[in-house]
């Protein structure tokens, strides 16, 4: 079993409805995780009811994506949307449904987790052998949610949820350091009056050093991910989101392919974000063309930036002429 860790939660209300809404909020800032596991007693009437939250929730981020014309909102929305829409509940055990993303299981039923499972949510009281085997199949980082909290899952090992939080904290520090390196100041980045130059300026340098900058925030990312969901003032939430920003532009003009995989950590609070594949992410004054960005930051002196810039365009061109002969043919 490798370091696992426990959040004792409690739901803000009683009833089926009410956990399961708990719980299905909850999972929704982890989705992009892995598989989940939700042990109750009556997984037939749980199930049914938190589905239904999952759809409420997924309604009210497409009112969210709605009301909003921030295009990389717009785009995360789109993201986790999408994912929600495709996510599939069981009742089955993991052998019978291996494609199932959240189980639904009594604790009779946990000889054998599903692989990649992040998240337990306990409804149920449990006895210690039944424990021991659930972690005893949890990968290194896991989280057990408790809402009975009545079992000292720290006599088993299990470090409480904050240590996860703390090691946000650490990974931050590390971000910062590599920023000031490069002369990079996030807090300006993240200030209420946006300056698109000095947002620019920040992209064409670490565009010249992307493999070790997107090193530098995947560990971030990863351990943001852990240790969702995460409480943080605004101000903080702003840095971190201005910062998987410039990961995911990074990340989309650097010469290997482009992944959601930052999208899955924008905006903590708004999480609801799905991903819709684009030809390219779209900078500077909106409705600019490739083009016209190219020959603006080429006289600014943003060499980095205008290179990759081209470069999308002609990867832009020859998808749009690629498409063009499969229609013909």
């Amino acid at each position: 079993m490798g370091k696992c860790y426990f959040e004792a939660r409690k739901s803000a209300a009683r009833g089926t409805d009410s956990v399961a809404a708990d719980v299905m909020r909850h999972l929704h800032t982890r989705q992009h995780l892995g598989k989940a596991v939700v042990v109750c007693e009556q997984p037939t009437s749980m199930l049914s009811a938190s589905r239904k939250q999952w759809l409420k929730l997924s309604r009210a981020i497409q009112k969210q994506r709605a009301a909003t014309l921030n295009a990389d909102k717009i785009l995360k929305f789109t993201h986790t949307i999408t994912n929600m829409q495709h996510m599939t509940f069981s009742m089955h055990m993991p052998l019978e449904k291996p494609d199932a993303d959240v189980y639904f299981l009594r604790s009779d039923q946990l000889d054998l987790l599903p692989v990649h499972c992040w998240s337990v949510y306990v409804l149920t009281s449990l006895d210690v052998h039944t424990a021991e085997n659930i972690l005893g199949q949890l990968p290194s980082g896991a989280l057990l949610i408790d809402y009975e909290k009545s079992f000292p899952w720290e006599h088993l090992g299990l470090q409480p949820k904050s240590v996860l939080e703390s090691q946000v904290d650490d990974e931050w520090r590390q971000v910062e350091k590599f920023l000031r390196d490069y002369d990079i100041d996030i807090h300006l980045l993240a200030g209420s009056n946006h300056n698109v130059d000095a947002m620019d300026d920040a992209l064409d340098t670490l565009l010249g050093v992307s493999f070790k900058f997107l090193q530098v925030a995947g560990e971030f990312q990863r351990s943001l991910e852990l240790s969702r969901p995460l409480r943080a003032a605004k101000q903080v939430r702003a840095l971190y989101d201005t910062f998987v920003l410039l990961a995911h532009r990074v990340q989309a003009l650097s010469p290997n392919a482009f992944t959601q995989r930052f999208l899955e950590t924008y905006n903590e609070d708004d999480t609801f974000f799905l991903y819709d594949r684009l030809p390219v992410p779209q900078f500077g004054t909106s409705g600019e063309s490739l083009t016209a960005a190219f020959h603006r930051h080429r006289a600014a002196g943003r060499y980095n930036l205008a290179d990759a810039l081209l470069l999308a365009s002609i990867k832009q061109r020859d998808r749009a002429d690629a498409l063009n002969i499969h229609i013909q043919y």
